[in-house]
């Protein structure tokens, strides 16, 4: 599974200039801060590309990840020079760790810690008792982590802990419904697919499927006695 198979955010592969100037510029207030957040000329461009992206993202990425188109309008809209070293040298700085929190507190976000995966496994666990589908299960847990103002983490993290819910979700109702059987209900089950002496050979489940009057619960009941005598 790639995060295009889901909701996650990612830049898009192309982008008309009506998309840069709308979701790249920097504002005159995003400029402020930033010159409030920054103490020299060489950060003043990476802790921008930080603050549009994540903007557009929901989580955090190096310069290397950005598409010359953004990184260049931003730099642009900035007044500042596009020099691709300076920002791999940001990317590696004390300055960048410093401006995460920065953009954080200027965006009203909170960093992806234990609050943020307890939420996220909750969000996961409740939604898989009623998602068939791993995708939705981790659209549902994006959609609840960014509406509580947390970061968004690795695709990677969303997709192990999502089948991890999953499974454990599964495996539950499966021990339920076991349980709730009980052994005459599990051979009754049982023998549903049995095709034994039937000349036509074939199984009771068969005429079930076959029969639209019995697909349910009292139909499941007339076979039962039928079985049992």
């Amino acid at each position: 599974m790639q995060p295009s198979d889901t909701a996650y955010p990612r830049f898009k592969s192309r982008l008309a200039q009506s998309e840069l100037e709308r979701f790249y510029t920097v504002t005159d207030a995003e400029r402020a801060y930033c010159d409030t957040a920054t103490r020299s000329s060489t950060t003043r461009l990476g802790f921008a590309l930080l603050l549009k992206t994540y903007q557009r993202l929901g989580y955090f990425v190096t310069s290397e990840q950005v598409p010359n188109a953004i990184a260049e309008h931003v730099a642009s809209s900035m007044g500042e020079p596009y020099d691709r070293e300076n920002l791999r040298q940001y990317d590696v700085s004390q300055a960048r760790r410093k401006h995460l929190s920065a953009v954080r507190e200027f965006l009203a976000v909170k960093p992806f810690g234990n609050d943020g995966k307890e939420l996220m496994r909750q969000t996961f666990a409740e939604a898989a008792l009623t998602k068939e589908d791993v995708i939705d299960i981790i659209n549902i847990g994006i959609e609840t982590l960014v509406r509580h103002r947390y970061e968004l983490p690795a695709f990677d993290t969303l997709l192990r802990e999502a089948r991890v819910s999953w499974i454990a979700t599964n495996q539950a109702l499966h021990r339920q419904i076991h349980d709730a059987l009980g052994d005459d209900g599990r051979a009754f089950l049982d023998n549903l697919f049995v095709v034994g002496d039937d000349p036509r050979r074939v199984s009771p489940w068969n005429d079930i499927k076959q029969d639209a009057a019995k697909p349910t619960i009292d139909g499941m009941r007339e076979w039962s006695n039928a079985m049992t005598g």
